[in-house]
């Protein structure tokens, strides 16, 4: 099943060429082909005569229009298979790839078709490594990574779980939604390389007893899908994240978890100095109770009415704004019920933002725990945008362009 934050389309004619190699993890290679063609790239597949012994040709050529080669001398393909990928793919995708396919493309050797495909694709290459964690771990894989590496291969690193063999280490092939993301981040510009970009996402917990809370019902979608939109672009990102749990986010995306208001305040403070771009997303409680109880309040000790003091909370948004440097981008949020357009005015001077993105939360097609998002854009230049129902990938994608064309 997709997720929203990564939902991310409009990958129409691009090609890429998906290597499968003899791991028992071969039959997840449909999953990231699948994966990508949901985001409109045609992908094209070869597959190593090991691979053939844990998947099929078959299942891949039933749901591709790309050419699917299945060795070196087939008679069935292109004369010059060997070449094809070079002439027609944007980007060369191995998942997965075993150890002996690092070393073959680190070493040089070209002794199959996957091999000699590789040798021949000037474009970006991506391995996806997957095998037993005594083998990733062992000295001539780690140097075959590094070699490819320092030439600009990138490379998803495996994952840390219970492996076929039944033993449990690194070695464990990437989510591919992960996976995923890599090969998107290979297809667009790095505009964005070199950039440090915040952002916080989710709602804020206030407790007014050990059991009970003031929050709202931010997902943190949004801001997921804005962090990973800037990653795609070549940032470095941080994530600063209210309590989400059901909110899936990849390895790549360094992330600071906090419950409250004022811990999130104290984390986005203590990152923003070094950032380049911020984004605050997070829907913020504005108060708290003056006094948490200790214990857990009784239904009888409460009465049939309780009268509960609370305070505010220190505002995040101005606090930056207030201590911002002249070469920061600033960009915020605006959940709103009613009035958007003069309500978003007047945070964006209050809280000395370049660009604010407010939506409305009382649509059911915009807001908290939702997909999509209809958005008004106002930037401290007064340039005013207001966007359909769109996904939130695809909002987040908006606000990326936005920067990149309007922030000088």
């Amino acid at each position: 099943m997709t997720l929203p934050q990564t939902d991310f389309t409009g990958f129409s004619g691009k090609r890429l060429q998906l290597g499968v190699t003899g791991s028992v993890s071969a039959f997840r290679a449909v999953d990231v082909m699948r994966r990508l063609q949901r985001a409109d790239i045609q992908v094209g597949v070869t597959l190593t005569a090991a691979a053939q012994e844990f998947v099929r040709p078959l299942q891949f050529r039933s749901l591709t229009s790309g050419p699917v080669y299945e060795g070196l001398f087939d008679s069935n393909q292109a004369e010059y298979a060997h070449l094809e990928p070079a002439q027609n793919a944007h980007l060369f995708l191995v998942a997965p790839s075993t150890a002996n396919t690092l070393a073959k493309h680190a070493g040089g050797i070209g002794d199959d078709l996957l091999s000699s495909q590789l040798f021949s694709f000037k474009g970006p290459i991506i391995h996806a490594p997957a095998m037993n964690p005594r083998i990733w771990s062992s000295p001539a894989v780690q140097a075959n990574i590094s070699k490819l590496e320092g030439r600009g291969t990138g490379i998803v690193s495996p994952e840390t779980g219970l492996m076929a063999c039944g033993e449990i280490g690194e070695g464990r092939l990437a989510e591919v939604e992960e996976i995923f993301l890599y090969a998107l981040k290979a297809l667009l510009p790095q505009e964005l390389a070199g950039r440090r970009f915040l952002v916080n996402l989710g709602p804020t917990r206030e407790y007014l007893d050990p059991v009970r809370v003031v929050t709202n019902d931010s997902s943190g979608i949004m801001g997921a899908s804005i962090a990973l939109a800037a990653w795609l672009h070549g940032a470095e990102v941080s994530v600063v994240r209210g309590p989400t749990p059901s909110l899936w986010l990849p390895r790549f995306l360094p992330t600071t978890d906090v419950t409250s208001a004022r811990q999130m305040h104290e984390a986005c403070l203590d990152l923003a100095t070094g950032m380049d771009i911020i984004c605050l997303t997070a829907a913020v409680s504005d108060y708290r109770p003056v006094a948490e109880q200790q214990s857990k309040a009784k239904k009888s000790s409460l009465g049939e009415r309780i009268t509960l003091d609370f305070e505010q909370n220190p505002d995040i948004l101005a606090d930056i704004g207030r201590m911002r440097k002249d070469s920061q981008y600033i960009i915020g949020f605006a959940a709103e019920t009613d009035d958007i357009l003069r309500h978003a005015q007047l945070k964006l001077h209050e809280k000395h933002l370049d660009l604010i993105v407010a939506n409305s939360v009382s649509r059911p097609d915009s807001g908290f725990g939702t997909a999509t998002n209809q958005v008004h854009v106002i930037s401290r230049c007064g340039r005013r945008e207001s966007w359909p129902v769109l996904a939130k990938t695809e909002v987040a994608m908006r606000v990326i362009e936005w920067f990149l064309d309007h922030s000088d």
